[in-house]
C-alpha cells in the first residue's frame, strides 16, 4: 500500500521542481511509503535521485513564460503557445485523471493543470507558489495586452485550489493556508569529499549558474586570468575541464547544486527561486545578474540585498566580465544563512490533508 500524490509541475526553468522535490523529499520523512507521480516537461534526470518512489510521465502542464535565453523573455511566442493550450482542453484533463486515479492529493507548482483535474475527479488539490501566471501576465499587460485574457482565466482557475501554500520570497500575497521560507533541497555530500571531487585544490571557488537555460558566457576566456580562482559554471552543453581553472558542467552532471553552492566562496546566478532558496541554507555570499522584463525578478533581487547581504549585477557588468574585478570585495559579503528551510512546514501542513 502506497500513499499517492500527483505532482503537476510547470517546466518553466527548473525551480519549480525543484521546490516539489524538496517538499516531497520532507514530506517522506513524515510519510515512509510516499510516492510521487510527476507529471511535467522539465528532464526526467532531475528527478533521478529522489529518496522516494516516483514515476514521471512527460506531459505538457504549462506554458508559462518562453524565453530566449536565461535573462530574457519572448512574449509573442508566449502567446502563441497559450493560444494552443489555452483553454485547457478536456482530453488533456481527462489522460491526466487517468495517471492520477489512485492519488490521494494533486500537488500543483504551479500548473493549473492539476487543479483542474482534480476537479474534474474529486481530488484535492494543493497549490504551491511564491509567484502565478495571472499575476505575471498582468504585470505584463501594459507590453502587452493581449495577455489580460490569459491572466484572468489563470486568475479564475488558481481560485479553484483546495488549498494554497504560498513560499517566501512572496511576489504577491493572495488568500492561504500557510506562507513559509524559502523551500530548498537538502545538501549530500560533505564540502571536502566534493572539494576532492572538482579538483579544486586550494583555490577559491565560484560557481556561476543560470539555471535550467543554456546562455552563451562571452567573458569564459577571461577566466583563466584569475589562477587563485577555480570557476565552476553549471548548466553547459557538456562535463568537461575547458582550463586548469574552469569546469563546465551540464545538466545531466552528477553534481548536486545544493552541494555546488554550499561548497562554493561565491555564487554568481540570476534570480531564479531554486539558486536563491538553496543559497539561503548556506553562508554563500551571493551576487546576482538583473533580469529585464520578469516581474518576478525584482521581489527576488529585493530579497537577495536586504535579505541576503548579497550583490545585483547589470548584465552588461555581467557579460563583459568586468564584475571580475570585483571578485575580492563580493568574497568579503558574507551572511547569515536562514534560520529555517520552509520544506518542512509545507509538508507538516500537507500530511494533515493526507
Amino acid at each position: 500500500m502506497t500513499t499517492e500524490i500527483g505532482c503537476f509541475i510547470s517546466p518553466h526553468g527548473f525551480g519549480h521542481a525543484t521546490r516539489t522535490i524538496a517538499l516531497l523529499s520532507a514530506l517522506h520523512e513524515i510519510v515512509p511509503d510516499l510516492k510521487a507521480r510527476f507529471l511535467t516537461t522539465v528532464p526526467q534526470a532531475l528527478f533521478k535521485n529522489c529518496s522516494f518512489a516516483a514515476t514521471y510521465h512527460r506531459i505538457t502542464t504549462d506554458v508559462g513564460l518562453m524565453q530566449r535565453s536565461a535573462l530574457s523573455a519572448d512574449l509573442r511566442q508566449t502567446l502563441d503557445r497559450l493560444s494552443r493550450f489555452i483553454p485547457v482542453q478536456d482530453n488533456l484533463v481527462c489522460q491526466c485523471a487517468d495517471i492520477c486515479r489512485n492519488c490521494r492529493l494533486l500537488l500543483c507548482d504551479i500548473s493549473i493543470l492539476g487543479i483542474l483535474t482534480g476537479k474534474k475527479v474529486g481530488k484535492k488539490s494543493v497549490l504551491v507558489e511564491n509567484f502565478t501566471w495571472d499575476w505575471i501576465y498582468r504585470s505584463l499587460a501594459e507590453e502587452e495586452p493581449a495577455l489580460l485574457p490569459y491572466a484572468d482565466y489563470f486568475h479564475e482557475c488558481y481560485g479553484q485550489a483546495d488549498f494554497r501554500i504560498q513560499t517566501q520570497p512572496l511576489c504577491q500575497t493572495a488568500a492561504h493556508h500557510i506562507i513559509c521560507p524559502p523551500i530548498a533541497r537538502k545538501t549530500r555530500l560533505e564540502p571536502a569529499h566534493l572539494t576532492e571531487l572538482l579538483g579544486r585544490k586550494n583555490r577559491i571557488l565560484v560557481l556561476i549558474t543560470m539555471g535550467g537555460i543554456p546562455l552563451a558566457l562571452p567573458f569564459l576566456d577571461l577566466l583563466g586570468r584569475y589562477p587563485d580562482y577555480f570557476f565552476v559554471l553549471a548548466g553547459q552543453p557538456e562535463d568537461v575541464l575547458h582550463a586548469d581553472n574552469v569546469m563546465l558542467i551540464s545538466q545531466n552532471s552528477p553534481f548536486h547544486h545544493p552541494d555546488l553552492i554550499a561548497v562554493a566562496d561565491l555564487l554568481v546566478c540570476k534570480s531564479g527561486y531554486s539558486t536563491i532558496a538553496e543559497c539561503s541554507q548556506t553562508n554563500t555570499p551571493i551576487c546576482c545578474v538583473k533580469r529585464a522584463g520578469f516581474a518576478e525578478s525584482a521581489v527576488l533581487e529585493s530579497w537577495i540585498t536586504n535579505r541576503m547581504n548579497g550583490t545585483i549585477l547589470e548584465p552588461d557588468e555581467f557579460f563583459t566580465g568586468s564584475w571580475l574585478e570585483q571578485l575580492p570585495a563580493l568574497l568579503k559579503k558574507t551572511r547569515a544563512r536562514e534560520p529555517h528551510n520552509g520544506a518542512r512546514q509545507a509538508a507538516a501542513f500537507i500530511s494533515t490533508l493526507l
